[in-house]
């Protein structure tokens, strides 16, 4: 995806200049250009240093989950009505250190994520550390009842199953693990169904059907769409201004909830020109992997950051970027770049290999 980041150094800030003439150039542009120079210089950062430095990744992964973790920790915390650091849950809802629930939420299904990259091969001692990491974060997922960070973690542990080709026996683990636990539970006298309310209670939320839990989440996703579309079909080229200025829509604080829409909605035609190319670039890596069948944690991260950004008010945020760009770094290399890598190595040791084969040259001017 080289042009796809090259791209982005010229349409993010083209995109941004544009759309700032709505409300302010210099403000649009401040928020445009950092962006650009964000996605568009750390993907060759970062591969440079997973290339030279193998013990990297680990480094980068082992202080996210363990940071991660704390803020999860914290989040299940805030259930109990404890307030930490100032923070507290929102209508039931954990937030951690993430200051919103949806954040938490997605953040504890990419620690998952890495968490099962290292199990397999940790040491046993430190294997016992990552599954408790793993049920700290998946408790912190469940209390935040965001089901756009639950659905973006099914989606990636049906990449990472399909990629690793264990699609048939995941879901025949998966379903007896849930007779099982039922038949427990039946025998010790409980309801089964008392583990999902929670999530059972947010989806209600969402829908519209219970009032005591925040706004109906799907319909106010759906208005945002349909105030940007208006603005859109008026101005399909010049944006809001990609500053925050006039990122809310019809309730004067809520951002568009998709990140195509919500590209368009506030940087114009050429920045959601981008990340539709971007997007594109995203699926054939994912369907790269999933046809070669190597690095699926990264190819789950990848599927789980698009999906949740697909309703959410994904924009500019490092903390949503970063981990998007770090995992595709870490995916496979297509066919060709690997052949053209391989000869351009060959060439250079043949180089070598001559240069050491040559006589001295003494005697020469």
């Amino acid at each position: 995806m080289a042009g796809v980041w090259m791209a982005a150094l010229l349409l993010i800030p083209l995109g941004g200049l544009i759309s700032g003439i709505t409300t302010s150039v210099a403000a649009s542009l401040v928020v445009a250009i950092p962006l650009a120079l964000l996605v568009g210089l750390a993907p060759p950062v970062l591969r440079y240093y997973v290339e030279t430095s193998p013990a990297f990744g680990w480094w980068v992964g082992s202080a996210f989950v363990l940071s991660q973790t704390a803020s999860a920790a914290v989040g299940l915390l805030q259930l109990s009505g404890t307030s930490l650091f100032g923070t507290t849950a929102i209508f039931g809802r954990s937030t951690g250190l993430a200051d919103h629930p949806n954040v938490l939420g997605v953040m504890s299904v990419l620690a998952m994520l890495a968490c099962f990259a290292a199990f397999v091969a940790a040491p046993a001692f430190v294997k016992v550390v990552v599954l408790f990491a793993i049920v700290v974060n998946f408790a912190a997922l469940i209390g935040t009842g965001s089901l756009s960070a639950m659905l973006a973690g099914a989606v990636a542990c049906f990449i990472a199953l399909v990629v690793r080709r264990r699609t048939i026996l995941a879901v025949i683990l998966g379903a007896t693990s849930v007779a099982i636990l039922s038949l427990f539970l039946g025998v010790a006298g409980l309801d089964p169904a008392a583990l999902v309310e929670p999530v059972n209670h947010r989806f209600n939320v969402v829908i519209g059907a219970a009032d005591d839990g925040g706004a109906a989440s799907v319909g106010t996703r759906v208005q945002t769409y349909e105030w940007a579309w208006r603005f859109i079909s008026e101005n399909p080229l010049v944006g809001v201004g990609m500053d925050a200025t006039n990122a809310a829509t019809y309730n004067g604080y809520t951002p568009v909830h998709n990140y195509v829409l919500h590209a368009w909605y506030r940087g114009g035609l050429f920045f959601v020109a981008w990340q539709i190319a971007a997007t594109i670039g995203y699926i054939c890596l994912v369907v790269r992997a999933v046809r070669s069948g190597q690095r699926a944690i990264a190819a789950a991260t990848v599927a789980a950051v698009v999906t949740f950004a697909a309703t959410s008010a994904f924009f500019d945020q490092p903390h949503y970027w970063l981990p998007l760009l770090f995992a595709i770094v870490l995916l496979p290399r297509s066919a060709g770049a690997r052949s053209r890598l391989r000869t351009k190595a060959q060439l250079r040791t043949a180089a070598r290999g001559c240069a050491a084969n040559i006589p001295p040259t003494t005697g020469l001017a």
